[in-house]
């Protein structure tokens, strides 16, 4: 069975082309896309498949030959009566040739498609262009995501992009060439070392042929089983995502429990799977390096430490979570210099006052009255501002002997408070013990006396002496709302 039959065998099978397709052929000239317009043309010669061909081509200017070409397949397609579509480079940039060219012909085939109507878009890369491409990636960033290399069948501009000379090598399309008298152009810059891919084909990939003459099969086997296990491993991972991992307008939050079950390999995998997530939403890109950082310290079991991404973000564990969020909401200095470079001002307050401490905190002394007909007790709405009703709260009781006037301000190094009459504690124990997250603990506000004994730190605790008898008459409630952090903004 010689090529030909090969191809429109396996092409029938795969459904390469359905009934009435309308397909457009990336051509350039050279030999690959020449066979694969030949053997296309035999695919539309047969009036059972009922299909339509067209022909893309962009002309690089690259090369003294590029008019040829082009003159050349204007000629051709018009002979055969084949639609054409050319398009020439013209803003040639002067680094990334390779990538910026690639970029630049899958926008003009993404556009024909569309404009056109085209449903399938067809190159002519073969098994020898998937081993180059398998080389690349695993020298590159060695990621068995992308060690797959292409696939045969993919979604692309609404429509599918179908590689349907992958399981033939370069030689055997060069045969069928020479047999059908074939006239194709040869590209001189497929030889220059300059380029990393030519070196690969022209020093490396004969190597591997001539120690063995199924190494393009089996280069090409892998190829499929990688991709297979890749695709096994992704649907895997999203599970996972889907059930255990929330997202948020500027945040994404993974329980630690969820992860620390798994294997290596599967927390790997999941953390990775994150980070294409991350990458959709933020482009944020999360190196091998930082994945690498983030399982090094998830595995190393302390309950916060973060690992700074660009652009101002950051991975960071809060206890019983991870959080993929900007690191504006942390700062990495030491717990004594966080503090001694806090520039709030202490802010001083009277019973029956309120008053802001923060764009999201709001805290009232407010006076406690009783209903003369019901005999109930309340606190005038008024005094609350309407923006704060919402917010999370602290609503607490006075005792009588609660100070005239406290003060409010930021924690300080080797703050204590008087937790119970036996009972005294640091602040900064307290907050370790209820796995306050950094950010909150940043915020977090100290009340105290004017003679600067501790009443309490908002939100987290209150001394004994800000809390009520239940013999108590209540003359004043303390009320401390607060906006909580994964809802500001």
């Amino acid at each position: 069975m010689d090529l030909a039959q090969v191809f429109l065998k396996k092409g029938r099978e795969q459904k390469f082309w359905l009934p009435n397709s309308q397909i457009l052929l990336a051509v350039s000239g050279g030999v690959d896309s020449m066979v694969l317009l030949h053997l296309m043309e035999l695919v539309r010669g047969d009036a059972d498949n009922h299909v339509a061909i067209g022909v893309a081509h962009i002309n690089h200017q690259l090369r003294p030959e590029s008019l040829e070409e082009e003159a050349f397949l204007r000629e051709y397609c018009q002979q055969h009566q084949i639609p054409l579509f050319v398009k020439r480079w013209e803003s040639l940039p002067t680094a990334g040739m390779e990538e910026a060219a690639r970029k630049f012909r899958y926008q003009f085939f993404s556009e024909l498609m569309r404009k056109s109507h085209y449903d399938t878009l067809m190159t002519a890369h073969h098994g020898d262009d998937q081993l180059e491409t398998m080389l690349m990636k695993m020298l590159r960033d060695g990621n068995v995501q992308t060690a797959g290399g292409m696939k045969e069948k993919r979604a692309f501009a609404g429509g599918r992009l179908i590689r349907p000379l992958l399981s033939f090598g370069k030689e055997e399309l060069l045969t069928y060439a020479q047999a059908q008298e074939i006239h194709y152009y040869d590209d001189a810059t497929n030889y220059l070392l300059e380029v990393q891919r030519n070196r690969i084909r022209q020093l490396v990939v004969p190597p591997l042929k001539a120690e063995n003459t199924q190494a393009l099969a089996h280069f090409g086997q892998l190829a499929q089983q990688l991709q297979w296990l890749t695709d096994w491993q992704q649907q895997h991972s999203r599970r996972w995502f889907d059930r255990e991992v929330t997202v948020k307008s500027e945040s994404l939050h993974v329980p630690v429990a969820s992860l620390t079950t798994l294997t290596a390999g599967e927390q790997f995998f999941n953390l990775q799977y994150c980070g294409q997530r991350i990458r959709e939403n933020w482009q944020v890109t999360l190196s091998q390096e930082q994945l690498q950082q983030i399982l090094s310290s998830l595995a190393g079991g302390k309950p916060q430490w973060s690992v700074s991404l660009v652009g101002g973000w950051q991975f960071r564990r809060e206890y019983d979570t991870l959080v993929f969020g900007p690191a504006s909401l942390v700062t990495t200095a030491s717990e004594p210099d966080r503090l001694a470079e806090s520039k709030e001002q202490p802010i001083h307050l009277k019973l029956g006052e309120t008053t802001f401490l923060s764009q999201h905190e709001w805290v009232g002394l407010l006076a406690v009255h009783q209903d003369a007909a019901s005999g109930n007790f309340y606190i005038n709405a008024d005094d609350i501002p309407e923006k704060v009703k919402l917010w999370s709260e602290i609503d607490q009781p006075l005792p009588v002997q609660f100070p005239t006037e406290v003060v409010f301000r930021k924690r300080q190094a080797g703050d204590r408070i008087q937790l119970t009459n036996a009972l005294r504690k640091k602040v900064s124990r307290i907050l370790i013990d209820k796995k306050t997250p950094n950010e909150m603990r940043e915020r977090s506000w100290v009340m105290a006396t004017k003679e600067g004994q501790l009443l309490g730190v908002l939100p987290q605790a209150l001394s004994y002496l800000s809390i009520a008898q239940e013999t108590d008459k209540i003359h004043y409630r303390l009320l401390y709302k607060y906006q909580e952090v994964a809802n500001r903004g």
